[in-house]
């Protein structure tokens, strides 16, 4: 198969928003790497598995009050209808603050540790701030090339380090509240900067196409409702495992646990950008341009992703106890196995793309329901012994099953080929090339 003129052109625009945005996030691997050590040595497995808990209900809370709102606003916005975006803008930000406040509370009952229970309107105030950055993050993809979608990434992690670096200048010990009191205030000034952009940009007002079709709440809250569907089982798919050991094992235990699903998702840096990338340029625009970025996007990342996956499996038993110090050598384990998982999820996660960018989040929600099925029906007969290594197994079969769910979608639904997993060798060269001139 050979690239033809038009098709060059759309990879070359896919590979500029691409590549800006994965070199971003390789310099936030970096730094939030260094962050994610310098809290594992300084707090110790117990205390890191306090924040990572805490962390895990906030951030859990402040995703599932989204509800596909900011998605809906890229989505209509890229396909020019006619709305009151201002009004949405404002509700959304009312709404998923009042919600992830109240899930955030809630959601604290799933662990009986006394340590978190102790600082839950810290907690209820990360999820608020959370779920706002969150908010402003997928906000942000309105402009396809993502410059401020990056910069609130990096301001993120930068931030942390900063906060982190002047608490252990100026305490000793470190608690795990202060830390949490840190990123809750790096968030909020996310926020803040957020709402800074959305002015400057004035991402309120109305198309100027003429004869622009108007389109109603209901469809601005029925597409952001069926995203959000999706999203949901994505948060339960990948969060299930660290909920079901915050509930049935110690707090030490999570601590491993948490930590090493943190440091596996490292290797997902490309096919995290390269679906970003797919979802601001193409959403609610031409569906052939679509479909051929998303097959372009998929050849050329998944397995040389596996490669990368095989090797770190491998050094895993040296690299964790050399990083993180010997304390957490049991990570080792579930590490290997999550970035298999990782891998696979992130090519599901870019196939997905031609559904929501599409318009069909509703058959992203279909793939992710049945592949979540047989994994929930597992939990209840895992053995209590090496809990984390069978968790770990389940999130590998689940996104396995994803995967095959998502690629058989395409003949049976679309009607489109199943996209090939191998690239073509102009596909290699097409791709060297453009990168060579950037």
């Amino acid at each position: 198969m050979f690239v033809g003129k038009k098709e060059e052109v759309n990879l070359s625009g896919l590979l500029k928003a691409s590549g800006s945005t994965f070199m971003t996030t390789v310099m936030i691997m970096v730094v939030g790497f260094f962050t994610s050590v310098l809290t594992a040595r300084i707090l110790g497995p117990e205390g890191r598995g306090l924040l990572s808990g805490a962390l895990l209900i906030a951030t859990l809370a402040g995703n599932a009050a989204l509800f596909g709102l900011a998605n809906s606003f890229v989505y209509h916005k890229g396909a020019k209808k006619a709305f009151n975006y201002g009004a949405f803008f404002v509700f959304s930000l009312l709404f998923i603050a009042v919600l992830s406040a109240i899930l955030s509370y809630y959601g604290l009952q799933l662990s009986s540790e006394v340590q978190l229970h102790e600082q839950l309107n810290l907690i209820v105030i990360m999820a608020v701030v959370s779920g706002g950055y969150s908010y402003f993050s997928a906000l942000s993809q309105l402009n396809h090339e993502l410059h401020f979608f990056n910069l609130m990434r990096v301001g993120m992690v930068v931030g942390n380090l900063l906060l982190l670096g002047i608490i252990v200048w100026l305490f000793e010990p470190v608690t795990f509240v202060q830390i949490l009191v840190c990123q809750i205030i790096v968030s909020a000034g996310l926020i803040l900067w957020g709402i800074a952009w959305a002015n400057k940009h004035r991402i309120w007002q109305r198309t100027n196409k003429a004869n622009a079709e108007a389109l109603g709440w209901s469809s601005m809250l029925g597409y952001g409702i069926k995203h959000h569907g999706t999203v949901l089982l994505g948060i339960l798919l990948v969060n299930f495992d660290k909920l079901v050991l915050l509930k049935m094992g110690t707090i030490t235990e999570y601590g491993f646990y948490a930590l090493a699903f943190t440091t596996s998702r490292l290797i997902g840096a490309v096919q995290e950008a390269t679906s970003t990338a797919l979802y601001a340029r193409h959403a609610g625009k031409d569906v052939q341009q679509l479909s051929l970025s998303v097959n372009h996007a998929f050849r050329l990342t998944f397995l040389p992703m596996l490669l990368v996956a095989a090797i770190g499996a491998l050094v895993s038993p040296w690299l964790i106890p050399l990083v993180y110090g010997k304390a957490f050598t049991s990570m080792a384990i579930p590490f290997a196995i999550l970035l298999f998982e990782c891998v696979i999820a992130g090519a599901s996660w870019t196939l997905a793309q031609r559904f929501n960018a599409g318009g069909r989040p509703g058959l992203v929600f279909f793939r992710q329901f049945i592949s979540v099925i047989p994994i929930f029906a597992a939990v209840p007969f895992l053995p209590q012994e090496n809990i984390h290594i069978y968790l770990s197994g389940l999130m590998l079969i689940g996104a396995i099953l994803r995967l095959i769910v998502t690629l058989g979608i395409y003949p049976l639904v679309l009607s489109e080929p199943i996209p090939r997993i191998w690239p073509y060798k102009t596909d290699v060269t097409t791709a060297l090339k453009l990168l060579s001139r950037k």
